[in-house]
């Protein structure tokens, strides 16, 4: 799913990025390819209980959302991200027939799979917001 980052990847080792993924191989393959990037990873987390719980134990920069976790949507923890000011992308493996809120159409959406062209473009747009 990933390739390794070349040296035009960002560095992005000051960014905790929440990840919400119910997929085990998916997740583990995100967190190694974050972790190479330099970033911290918080979590992964498979559900919605598990990831409004860690916002408050351990706050992220940015978050990667797994659009459909078991069945239940993650819009619930976007509008809270949203309402702290933290930065997130959608994630979702097909095209689900989910009806976005409409505060959410213009989330960038990463399909799956994704390459690292994709997550590199998201933390380069990180990086910056971070760097304010």
């Amino acid at each position: 799913m990933f390739h390794h980052p070349t040296d035009s990847a960002p560095r992005a080792h000051t960014l905790r990025v929440l990840v919400v993924e119910d997929n085990l191989l998916i997740a583990e393959t995100l967190c190694d390819a974050l972790e190479t990037w330099g970033c911290v990873v918080v979590g992964p987390v498979p559900d919605l209980p598990r990831s409004l719980a860690l916002l408050d134990q351990d706050p992220p920069d940015a978050a990667l959302l797994d659009i459909n976790l078991g069945g239940t949507l993650s819009f619930p923890l976007a509008e809270i991200l949203e309402k702290r000011g933290v930065p997130f992308v959608f994630m979702t493996g097909y095209d689900d027939g989910v009806v976005f809120p409409p505060e959410f159409r213009e989330v960038r959406r990463l399909s799956k799979p994704f390459d690292s062209k994709d997550l590199t473009e998201v933390l380069e747009v990180w990086a910056r917001l971070a760097r304010g």
